[in-house]
C-alpha cells in the first residue's frame, strides 16, 4: 500500500472529494420492529431491499465523480482476522451488552470460531437469544434464562448506514466519537478498532477517542462537526454533542491538527435539529444551507487557540454571517434556505433531510430528490445539485452528509 493510498486529508467541507468511508444497510435494519424501533432512535420501518438500491445508487453517483468508495463492513472484517484483535474486541463489545458474566465468556467461546466476515455480520446485525442457542453450549445464566426467545444477546445497529457520527477525519487526524444514546455507542468501538489495527489507517493520528477520559459524558458526534478551513472547525452544541467536549476537541485539534479557531454552535436541543448538519451545512466557499427557522436563534462562540491548544480568547457573537465573514475572512457569505423561505416547504424538506447535503466538489452537492423546493432554490443559487433516491434511507432521518464520511478532499 503506498502512501498516497494511505494519505488520509479533510481541511473543508467542499474541497473535491477523493475517499469516502460507507456503510451499505443490511440485516441490521430487518431487525427493527414497531416495538424497538424507538430505543433504536428510528421512527420508521425501513424497506430494506430498497434501501439498498437507494444506497448502491448513491455509491456508484460518488464512483462516477471520482471518489473512492471505502466499505467500513470490509474493514471492520479484515481487522478481525487478527486473533488478539478479535480476542479484545469481544471482551469490549459483550461488556456493552446487558448479559451476565457467565453468559459473555460462553458467548465468546462461540463467537471467536466465526469467520472473519460472519464475525463482522453478527457484530453489526446483532444476535438473538434463538440465534445463539442454536450453537451455544449451556451455561449458568439467569439473564439467558429469563429472556425471551427474540431477546438480542448483541444489539443490532441499524444507525451504521449513518457514517457521519462514529467518527470525523479533520486534518490528517480523526476524532472517534461518543455517541449520546445508548443504542449507537458499540459503533466507535468497532471504529476505534479499525483504526488501531487496520493496515489502510497505518500511523494515523486519533485526536480524540482512544484515551480512557475520552468517554460519557463528553459526547461528540461526527453530525455535529464541520470542517470549514484548514484552520476552522464549527461543532454543534446540540441535542448529541456536549459544549464541555468542544472544548476539550479544539485543544487536541489546536496541539495536532494546525486548527486555530473553534466555532461552538449552539442549536435546538431536538430530533428535527440533532446534529449541526441537519440544519445548517456548506455548499461552497463562501455558500451554506441552513434551515430558516433556526437561524434568528442561533448562538456561536469563536474560539481561538494558540499551538499548545491553550485558548486565548471566547467571544459570543447572535449574528451568525458576521461570524463566518470574520472567521473565514471573507467579504460576504450567503446563506440558502431551506424551502426557500416557504415555511411550510422549509419544514417538509428539513424532515426529508434537505439541508443535509454532501458536497463533492466547490458548489456541486449530493441531495434527496423528494427535496424539491430545496434543490430547486440550490440550483437557482448556482450549487449544482446530484439527485439520489432516498424514500426508504431518508426513514431513518438522515442525508447523503449523514452517510458519508469523508477521508480525503482536495
Amino acid at each position: 500500500m503506498t502512501e498516497e493510498e494511505r494519505s488520509f486529508s479533510v481541511s473543508s467541507e467542499v474541497g473535491k472529494l477523493k475517499r469516502v468511508m460507507l456503510h451499505r444497510p443490511g440485516r441490521e435494519l430487518e431487525r427493527l420492529t414497531i416495538d424497538n424501533k424507538d430505543g433504536l432512535l428510528f421512527d420508521d420501518i425501513l424497506w430494506v431491499e430498497e434501501a439498498q438500491k437507494e444506497h448502491d445508487s448513491f455509491a456508484d453517483l460518488l464512483r462516477d465523480n471520482g471518489v473512492e468508495v471505502v466499505y467500513f463492513r470490509n474493514c471492520l472484517s479484515h481487522v478481525l482476522r487478527d486473533e488478539e484483535v478479535r480476542d479484545s474486541l469481544l471482551d469490549e463489545a459483550l461488556a456493552l451488552e446487558a448479559i451476565d458474566i457467565p453468559l459473555a465468556s460462553t458467548l465468546k467461546s462461540v463467537l471467536k470460531e466465526a469467520s472473519p466476515s460472519d464475525l463482522a455480520e453478527t457484530l453489526i446485525a446483532g444476535l438473538t437469544k434463538e440465534e445463539a442457542l442454536k450453537d451455544m453450549p449451556r451455561c449458568s445464566s439467569l439473564v439467558l434464562q429469563a429472556m425471551s426467545e427474540r431477546e438480542f444477546l448483541i444489539r443490532p445497529l441499524p444507525n451504521l448506514y449513518f457514517q457521519r457520527d462514529p467518527f470525523s477525519f479533520v486534518q490528517n487526524g480523526v476524532i472517534i466519537s461518543v455517541m449520546n444514546f445508548e443504542a449507537r455507542r458499540k459503533e466507535p468501538l468497532y471504529a476505534k478498532y479499525i483504526f488501531r489495527h487496520h493496515p489502510y489507517f497505518k500511523d494515523i493520528d486519533i485526536l480524540f477517542g482512544e484515551d480512557y477520559r475520552d468517554t460519557y459524558p463528553y459526547n461528540i458526534e461526527g453530525g455535529d462537526i464541520l470542517v470549514l478551513s484548514d484552520s476552522l472547525v464549527a461543532i454543534g452544541i446540540s441535542q448529541r454533542t456536549a459544549a464541555g467536549t468542544i472544548q476539550i476537541i479544539g485543544k487536541r485539534l489546536a496541539e495536532k491538527a494546525g486548527v486555530r479557531k473553534v466555532l461552538a454552535v449552539d442549536i435546538p436541543k431536538t430530533r428535527a435539529a440533532m446534529h449541526l448538519d441537519t440544519v445548517f451545512t456548506m455548499v461552497d466557499w463562501d455558500a451554506f444551507t441552513i434551515y430558516p427557522e433556526i437561524r434568528d436563534f442561533i448562538r456561536v462562540w469563536e474560539l481561538d487557540y494558540d499551538e499548545r491548544g491553550k485558548v486565548t480568547s471566547i467571544e459570543e457573537h447572535k449574528n451568525l454571517t458576521e461570524c463566518l465573514k470574520k472567521s473565514l475572512e471573507l467579504d460576504n457569505v450567503r446563506f440558502i434556505e431551506t424551502g426557500g423561505g416557504d415555511p411550510v416547504a422549509a419544514a417538509r424538506d428539513q424532515w426529508n433531510d434537505g439541508t443535509n447535503t454532501l458536497a463533492i466538489a466547490p458548489g456541486v452537492v449530493v441531495t434527496y430528490r423528494r427535496n424539491v423546493v430545496s434543490n430547486r432554490v440550490l440550483q437557482e443559487h448556482g450549487i449544482k445539485v446530484f439527485e439520489i433516491k432516498g424514500a426508504e434511507l431518508g426513514r431513518g432521518r438522515g442525508g447523503p452528509r449523514c452517510m458519508s464520511m469523508p477521508m480525503m478532499r482536495d
